[in-house]
């Protein structure tokens, strides 16, 4: 998003907050996509419309709650995330007696549900791209930390190659994946 965007967006939300509501239209058109892009980062597609509607309701309904002072699509993505939140914590509750019985994200005979197993599958082809994009010796030091061995170095030493490695791996993480 371009300053110009930025600042117009800042400019209708404080006409919005003083009670303009000319300036609902033009708000609606800078969020809309944003929080829809923003949404589907952290949800399936279908939930992420959802989650970005149900922000947008909430930024037009306290839309007089807003001030000037502060960033108006940082106030805009706070509302989003809190809604990311609160339907993940919906979604839990829904599956509550599965947690408790220890069956989460499986079926009957053990086996994972289509939508975990896709996860698990995406999950490790983004941490294996991740690796790939280490230095050899980073991804090997956490290779042997997740075993659970420990090359002949000092046990000091290894920690600290194990802790930079890990920060890189998360600079990297960070940049495949696209989330915080």
């Amino acid at each position: 998003m371009d300053r110009a965007t930025l600042s117009e967006l800042q400019t209708q939300m404080e006409r919005l907050a003083d009670g303009d509501r000319s300036a609902f239209h033009p708000v609606f058109a800078v969020l809309w996509p944003l929080l829809r892009r923003f949404a589907a980062r952290h949800l399936g597609p279908e939930e992420a419309e959802d989650v970005a509607q149900e922000a947008l309701v909430k930024i037009f309904f306290r839309a007089g709650e807003f001030d000037p002072s502060r960033n108006a699509l940082a106030w805009a993505l706070g509302i989003t995330a809190f809604e990311i939140k609160t339907l993940r914590r919906r979604r839990l509750r829904r599956r509550e007696d599965a947690v408790r019985e220890g069956s989460f994200g499986r079926l009957r005979d053990g086996a994972q549900t289509p939508e975990m197993e896709a996860m698990t599958n995406d999950t490790e082809r983004m941490l294996q791209e991740a690796l790939g994009a280490l230095r050899p010796e980073d991804a090997e030091t956490l290779r042997l930390y997740a075993r659970g061995e420990r090359p002949s170095l000092a046990a000091a030493t290894f920690r600290k190659r194990v802790e930079r490695a890990l920060t890189r791996l998360r600079s990297v993480w960070r940049t495949t994946d696209g989330r915080p």
